[in-house]
């Protein structure tokens, strides 16, 4: 019998080292294109996790898993609902005198989303921009006493420079460290205003979750604000309260029952960013529809489709396959993290996780990355082998990533991400359904399938912590440049595959295709070194920025 294994095994390593084209392409190209214009269509709106958009595309998802024949395999049929929280919302008593004037809630004034959930009453103290920098020899509050313990502190949101990220300033402008300082001189709340036409007024941001302060924070529109204050002796009455906001995300899983003592997880996330609501767009225009053609129907695609062939192959794998779409993998893995800690299927018995998350733009001078192979090196390594078609492949040991297979890697699973790089229109509205290159999805799929049909004989996969794994290589950082690095680029260095407006790589002049060779003192040779050389900055810091141009190396001047 083990012979036999062996020769079936050899027999499928040749047939896959040579696969060429299929006739059955075009079938699979119309499906492709069908569910992608699906689930990337406005009436969506960009599947937000909990959405309206959502609901239609678990709906449209399981109509074709129920048209395939599959089993369902969820908590509630074939969903599984998950509940989290994420942002805030104002409810409740929230109200603001300033000299005995009743201010207009959310057109007058607004509280943030730090803000803790009070009643506050005290005399108003103008601490300017509320700074503190001892190497600037600036510091907004050496004129006052110990004696304003308790009082309502009024503030500037920017700072004298404005937003000016040039500033010597622009390191103290964080609002987290200016309530620091207030907390820590005594002030009982904080009332944030701008008076200045060089920046912008401080946001609400209760879409973005954050830590709270245990003192009120709001912000007054400045022209309202001047109309309210006396020359002297002023006073407030602040109440405060805001709610975490929980939302109902959905997974989906659906099964194929081999009778096989093994399954093997194959999934995708199926939510997009929706109008950008959480503050995670690229895109500075307009409101807009994020449609998510590549991010990610691209990948949810795939997973019915090989959900289809698996199921009309008339062959009975010795695996066992359940079929999982995530949602919540735009707000940090949530549905993938919760069907881990909460599966709908005895974990123990996973052989391997297969994802895919954006592999409709394949880019012949990228090509196709396959990561994972070092989670069970011995069993994948046939995979760089192979000689597939037209299709270019770059290979990648680490078993986590951005997406939803590290929830299985870190649950001691055996794991294999399919992925076709970043682009330009990356969390931006402009990820539409006629940017998919179908023809070398189609393809891609192909390739998996035969993936999958030589791991099928090759009974339990071991599994191996890849040197990635216990996270301490992964550096903290607190800034940012503003790019978007082009994950599949196997060159020295780090190379650009998009720059976000406004940030400091832009205002440095960095470009898409530029090649990062160095930042500051800290080289740069691939995305980890770049990432622990953003590890080494602060906000406010300059750095010198070693660009590859071209045949010309460039030096750049960026401000964090």
């Amino acid at each position: 019998m083990k012979k036999i294994l062996l020769l079936f095994t050899v027999f499928l390593l040749i047939w896959v080292k040579n696969i060429t084209a299929d006739p059955t392409d075009s079938l699979l190209i119309k499906n492709l294109r069908k569910h992608v214009n699906y689930l990337a269509a406005d009436k969506l709106k960009g599947r937000n996790t909990g959405s309206k958009g959502e609901k239609k595309a678990y709906k449209y998802i399981i109509k074709q898993y129920r048209t395939i024949e599959l089993g369902a395999k969820g908590e509630d049929g074939f969903l599984q609902p998950f509940t989290f929280t994420y942002g805030r919302k104002l409810t409740g008593k929230n109200e603001l005198t300033i000299n005995g004037a009743h201010l207009k809630l959310n057109e007058d004034y607004y509280p943030v989303n730090i803000s803790a959930n009070k009643s506050v009453k005290g005399k108003i103290t103008d601490v300017g921009f509320g700074i503190v920098a001892p190497e600037l020899e600036y510091d907004s509050y050496k004129n006052f006493s110990p004696i304003l313990k308790g009082n309502i502190y009024l503030m500037e949101c920017s700072t004298p420079d404005g937003d000016d990220p040039h500033s010597g300033y622009a390191a103290y402008a964080d609002i987290h460290k200016k309530i620091e300082n207030a907390k820590n001189k005594g002030a009982a709340a904080v009332i944030f205003t701008n008076s200045l036409t060089n920046a912008e007024d401080l946001k609400a941001n209760l879409d973005i979750n954050t830590p709270s302060s245990d003192i009120p924070v709001i912000f007054v529109k400045y022209d309202v604000l001047k109309t309210v204050l006396r020359k002297e002796f002023n006073s407030s009455v602040i109440t405060t309260h805001l709610e975490k906001v929980a939302l109902t995300g959905h997974n989906i899983a659906a099964f194929l029952d081999n009778g096989a003592l093994s399954t093997v997880v194959i999934g995708a996330h199926f939510d997009h960013l929706g109008y950008g609501d959480f503050g995670n767009s690229l895109y500075r225009g307009e409101v807009a529809i994020h449609n998510g053609a590549d991010d990610n129907a691209s990948g949810t695609a795939a997973v019915i489709e090989i959900a289809r062939r698996l199921k009309k192959n008339n062959i009975r794998e010795k695996n066992n396959f359940l079929f999982i779409n995530f949602s919540g993998e735009e707000l940090g893995l949530i549905g993938s993290k919760y069907w881990v800690e909460h599966a709908t299927y005895d974990t123990s018995k996973i052989n391997y996780m297969l994802n895919m998350d954006m592999i409709g733009r394949y880019d012949p001078e990228k090509g196709v990355e396959i990561s994972g192979l070092g989670t069970s090196p011995d069993e994948f390594k046939f995979i760089s082998t192979l000689n597939y078609d037209d299709l270019k492949f770059k290979l990648s040991e680490n078993g986590t990533g951005p997406t939803d297979h590290t929830s299985f890697y870190y649950a001691n699973i055996p794991v294999l991400n399919f992925f076709t790089g970043t682009h330009q229109d990356y969390h931006k509205p402009s990820d539409d359904a006629d940017k998919i290159n179908y023809t070398a999805e189609a393809k891609i799929i192909r390739l998996i399938d035969s993936i999958i049909m030589v791991l099928d004989v090759k009974g339990t996969l071991p599994y191996s912590k890849t040197k990635e794994s216990d996270g301490g290589d992964i550096p903290q950082f607190k800034v940012r440049l503003g790019i978007i690095p082009d994950y599949l680029f196997d060159g020295v260095g780090l190379r650009v595959d998009g720059v976000s407006e406004g940030n400091p790589a832009s205002l440095a002049g960095i470009k898409k295709g530029d090649i990062i060779l160095s930042i500051g003192e800290f080289p740069v040779a691939d995305i980890m070194t770049y990432m622990k050389a953003l590890a080494g900055f602060n906000k406010g810091d300059k750095a010198t920025v070693i660009v590859k141009r071209g045949d010309m190396n460039s030096e750049l001047h960026v401000i964090f």
